[in-house]
């Protein structure tokens, strides 16, 4: 990607996506990297170093890139429900990848296809990126579910995050348009 910058916060009606804090590891950890359920098919859960670890590759990625995985806060608690950003796609190439991770209290509310939606905006606008593309194990139907109505498409299998699995594309459309904060 060029020089464009991925404006944060994104705000949606319910979620705001912020630049990751130091101060946040903590919490995610606790909702997300450290919960056994939310990371199954992530590779399993991390200790509080390896949330520390995550938390600093993703502010330095957002230096260095532009745009990051960012914690998804929900605006009328406050709370860190889990993450979501844009970033180089883990399989190689050009591409940029969407993902998505919310602690299992939070899921089941939409807050994955909201912050996707955003995000998505945000890909085709402001940072001009013409095809963003995702990956998702195969035994994780939500995750499927959620990239079919943010209008990815199959496109096969690839190795990423250290696992064979589901590829899928979405390409800037022509009713794709920038974000809206509210």
């Amino acid at each position: 990607m060029g020089p464009a910058r991925m404006p944060l916060p994104i705000l949606t009606e319910r979620l705001a996506l912020r630049p990751y804090d130091p101060d946040d590891v903590a919490q995610i950890h606790t909702v997300l990297y450290g919960d056994p359920a939310a990371m199954r098919l992530l590779g399993g859960p991390l200790d509080v170093h390896g949330a520390r670890a995550a938390v600093e590759r993703y502010i330095a990625q957002l230096r260095r890139e532009g745009y990051s995985f960012a914690p998804v806060i929900e605006r009328e608690t406050g709370l860190i429900a889990g993450e979501a950003g844009l970033y180089p796609f883990a399989g190689g190439g050009p591409d940029v990848e969407l993902g998505y991770a919310l602690g299992p209290a939070f899921w089941g509310r939409g807050y994955a296809t909201e912050a996707g939606r955003a995000l998505l905006a945000e890909a085709f606008g402001p940072l001009g990126v013409d095809r963003v593309v995702a990956v998702t194990r195969e035994e994780n139907t939500g995750s499927r579910h959620v990239l079919a109505k943010l209008g990815f498409i199959p496109a096969g299998r690839r190795h990423a995050w250290g696992f064979e699995q589901l590829y899928f594309v979405r390409e800037r459309r022509r009713d794709d348009a920038p974000a809206a904060t509210i």
